[in-house]
């Protein structure tokens, strides 16, 4: 920016000097025949013609900066205009993307507990992109409570294999015991592994929400990222989950 302020007050100079020049120009013009008469020869001509020229030329180069500094403020310009407009498309898409009707509409078909949690994963996984995703089902057996897996988005559990934490045992089951969200920005290596077409990775955040009817948990998700869940993707997962224990307290 200081090179423009620079061109722009060189142009300035320039134009001043144009100016000034122009009146002096038009002082000596008026002049020459009192100078002709004053003179047997033209010498005394030369003086004039130089500020003339003079002028002409500060003239010619304050035009030719000004228009120079005139294309690179467009340009500037330009890039700002496209750089706003990249910016409010971005968020266009994800004001989209983040609308809580999205989760409620695919929750809209679920016939049953099972079905709210796995129409909610698969709706919420895709709505925030993640690496990967999981829905535990609360379940109360006397004293015992556990969180059984129901379903995964961008996971399967082989055939026959379950997993199930007790309450307050691993990140699943403090989620479970404290009814609060957990959320981890260094995930420790090899805690969950991604396979891909670019091979096997792991993610590094980790979004624990649960899903609580009337206080109390009665699923628990993790969401598995290479991006980190700020503010916005965290508020709208909290907000995907009471759409689900919505859902879920009307099937009660």
């Amino acid at each position: 920016m200081s090179v423009f302020k620079d061109r722009l007050k060189i142009s300035h100079i320039l134009a001043g000097l144009f100016f000034l020049g122009t009146l002096v120009s038009l002082y000596m013009l008026y002049r020459i025949p009192e100078i002709l008469q004053a003179t047997s020869g033209f010498s005394k001509l030369a003086t004039p013609y130089l500020i003339v020229a003079i002028t002409f030329i500060a003239g010619i180069a304050a035009i030719i900066i000004a228009l120079q500094y005139k294309k690179e403020l467009i340009v500037i310009r330009d890039r700002v205009v496209s750089t706003q407009d990249e910016a409010t498309e971005a968020e266009r898409k994800t004001s989209a993307n983040y609308s809580i009707n999205n989760i409620q509409q695919a929750l809209k078909s679920a016939k049953n507990s099972n079905e709210v949690l796995q129409k909610g994963i698969q709706a919420l996984g895709k709505a925030l992109e993640v690496g990967q995703g999981a829905i535990y089902k609360v379940v109360s057996q006397g004293e015992k409570i556990t969180a059984n897996f129901i379903d995964g988005y961008a996971f399967t559990l082989e055939e026959g294999k379950t997993i199930e934490f007790d309450s307050g045992d691993g990140l699943i089951g403090q989620a479970v015991a404290s009814g609060k969200t957990l959320y981890l920005d260094e995930v420790p290596e090899g805690y969950i592994n991604i396979v891909s077409g670019l091979g096997n990775a792991s993610p590094r955040y980790l979004l624990i929400v649960p899903i609580k009817v009337e206080n109390a948990v009665v699923g628990v998700f993790e969401l598995a990222s290479f991006t980190p869940f700020d503010t916005t993707r965290q508020k709208f997962t909290e907000a995907a989950a009471q759409a689900m224990a919505e859902k879920l307290g009307s099937k009660n």
